[in-house]
């Protein structure tokens, strides 16, 4: 690794990612191979379990990144007072020394710095100063990344960073690494987050890792393209030692002894390939269905909810439909929980209500995985809910979540992250279920499990509702958008790309409205300059007509502009497209014109 470098390390749950960074952490110590640090380089490390003072505040844990810097001014605080007393040459240089090293290594930008990466990462002002006891696991990690980032190391180990994080906090951590000048080393099973912050992907294979020039979608190309190249060589060699093999065959005992013997010395001098890799295992997933549903499986009507005098969400209404895919996504804090909560029954709203429809059976992933219990064996855990079922039907059904052996009798609290969400998802599927409600079902999930939810969300024919800032696997399983943002919630068809055009498109028309209204301003400002002067007819005559060009070009702009933001056309994305070009021409004729009105002015 050097300076710069956007790594990301991918591989199956289990494989050694984790091993390996505690063995670049100077944790572990490796069986064979070299381990080689430049001097007096700093190794920052985020794991998916965090530990915090939860003594302290938020700001206080965070402001420990300076502590360097807080015992600097300390220092010169003294120094101060000394020279205030009088003080030896010796006083003023150190303090010279300290002055500059203090501006140097951001002693007068690092407040704004901590602001700027709390409130990136999604934290509220008025969350600064309470304390970590209060804030839940997610938070905790959120605050753990805040501090190491702010710490700058010179490599960054990201076991997971986008965890705990909404998208528009994973967008911002994506511009931040982008810009970061540390070496950085990212796992995740966020694939779009990959393709945006690395250069380079580490393939992690049981006995070797190969290395792939570019992000997680060239990795994909590149892999296939070496294994069907690894496929024709193999294909071609193991036909060329059937030929000589079938010579030696034919005439080891004929005239042609000698050439037969002449092969077998050949061939045993022949270098073997091995048969091109498959992926390896990953899980088989299959959602049961318990049959049709009514057509509407959900109606939610002017749902209302607050917490400690705080809104979350507020008069909300919306319906869910037999066999739909539902993503819902929001910042932190929006409500998204509280709403599949109430939804689930385990809240209840301040206001409104919601109906659930005939022969609706729902099924619950939550975050917190409750549905197994850790004192329970894996296989117990499956057990509850076929009790009449034979041990070896269930361990068949295990292995499709590659639970084999031995392993269906380890303990649940024994096993990993993504262990434990494959056993909940394996549980979940197992109930008579046409209502799915998942809530951030691929946090702890490799790519290939992720990859195989996806496929078995798409056979699924019950309707699903699920939570998730995994904006790849949103793109790969909904086909609507609730977007709960700012206490209400905003409806749209399409996946996750299509809310993110439509987003885009409102606010280019947000902002070219703005610019309009600026030019008018300035416009008026301009008349009343020429009211003051005593211009001849022709010039009078001329700045009219050219002030009619201009507010006819403008009323046709605002006209666009209304177009754009009628909710009736902003699933068209055909006559959008139009909109926007009309918009562009007529934005080039009103600066053409407006050049000419500045003529004007500086000639009059």
């Amino acid at each position: 690794m050097k300076t710069g470098d956007k790594i990301g390390l991918i591989g199956r749950n289990g494989i050694g990612k984790t091993t390996l960074f505690r063995i670049l952490l100077g944790e572990l110590s490796a069986d064979a191979g070299e381990l080689a640090r430049a001097k007096g380089v700093r190794i920052g490390y985020l794991p998916q379990e965090v530990r915090l003072d939860k003594s302290l505040t938020l700001l206080d844990e965070v402001t420990d990144a300076f502590s360097h810097l807080i015992g600097m001014k300390k220092r010169i605080e003294e120094l101060e007072l000394i020279i205030a007393s009088g003080a030896d040459k010796a006083i003023l240089t150190e303090y010279g020394h300290l002055q500059e090293r203090f501006e140097r290594e951001g002693g007068f930008t690092y407040q704004s710095r901590i602001e700027d990466v709390l409130t990136g990462l999604g934290f509220l002002e008025e969350e600064f100063q309470k304390p970590l006891n209060l804030f839940s696991g997610g938070e905790k990690s959120r605050a753990y990344l805040a501090k190491l980032l702010l710490s700058l190391p010179d490599i960054l180990l990201l076991d997971e960073p986008t965890n705990h994080l909404d998208i528009s906090s994973t967008e911002w951590l994506e511009s931040y690494l982008i810009e970061l000048d540390a070496a950085v080393i990212i796992v995740s099973h966020d694939r779009l987050f990959l393709n945006r912050t690395t250069k380079l992907t580490l393939d992690f294979r049981p006995d070797r890792i190969e290395e792939y020039a570019g992000n997680f979608d060239f990795y994909l190309k590149e892999r296939k393209a070496r294994q069907e190249q690894q496929s024709k060589l193999y294909q071609r060699q193991k036909e060329e030692i059937l030929r000589i093999e079938d010579f030696i065959h034919r005439n080891i005992a004929g005239q042609k002894t000698k050439q037969a013997q002449s092969r077998r010395t050949m061939l045993s001098k022949i270098k073997r390939l091995t048969s091109p890799e498959t992926d390896g295992k990953a899980a088989t997933l299959r959602i049961e269905s318990s049959g049709r549903s009514y057509r509407k499986l959900l109606e939610v009507n002017g749902l209302s909810k607050s917490f400690v005098g705080r809104t979350i969400f507020s008069d909300i209404s919306f319906e869910i439909e037999r066999g739909e895919k539902i993503g819902l996504i929001g910042p932190n804090g929006s409500g998204k929980s509280t709403l599949v909560k109430i939804i689930t029954g385990e809240l209840e709203p301040d206001d409104g209500e919601f109906t659930i429809g005939g022969n609706v059976k729902p099924a619950y992933f939550d975050q917190e995985l409750s549905i197994i219990a850790t004192d329970d064996t894996v296989l117990d855990s499956i057990w509850e809910e076929k009790p009449l079922a034979e041990a070896g039907e269930l361990r068949s059904y295990l292995g499709r979540y590659l639970f084999s052996g031995e392993d269906v009798f380890k303990s649940v609290s024994a096993l990993s992250g993504g262990e434990k969400s494959r056993l909940a998802l394996a549980k979940i599927f197992l109930l008579p279920a046409n209502f799915l409600i998942l809530d951030e079902p691929t946090n702890h999930l490799d790519i290939p499990s992720s990859e195989r939810l996806e496929e078995a969300l798409a056979e699924y024919d019950g309707a699903a509702l699920i939570v998730s800032h995994d904006r790849f696997f949103l793109d790969k399983t909904v086909s609507k958008i609730f977007a709960l943002e700012n206490g209400s919630l905003r409806v749209i068809d399409g996946n996750y790309s299509e809310y993110v055009r439509l987003r885009e498109a409102q606010d280019t028309a947000v902002r070219t409205e703005t610019d309009i209204e600026e030019r008018m301003i300035e416009k008026e400002a301009r008349l009343n300059e020429w009211k003051d002067l005593k211009e001849k007819r022709r010039v009078r005559k001329q700045f009219e007509k050219l002030e009619d060009d201009i507010q006819k070009k403008e009323q046709k702009m605002l006209a666009i502009l209304d177009m754009l933001e009628d909710e009736s056309i902003q699933s068209d994305w055909e006559r959008l497209a139009e909109l926007q070009k009309s918009k562009q021409q007529i934005e080039a004729e009103l600066d053409e014109l407006l050049r000419q009105y500045d003529e004007f002015d500086l000639e009059e």
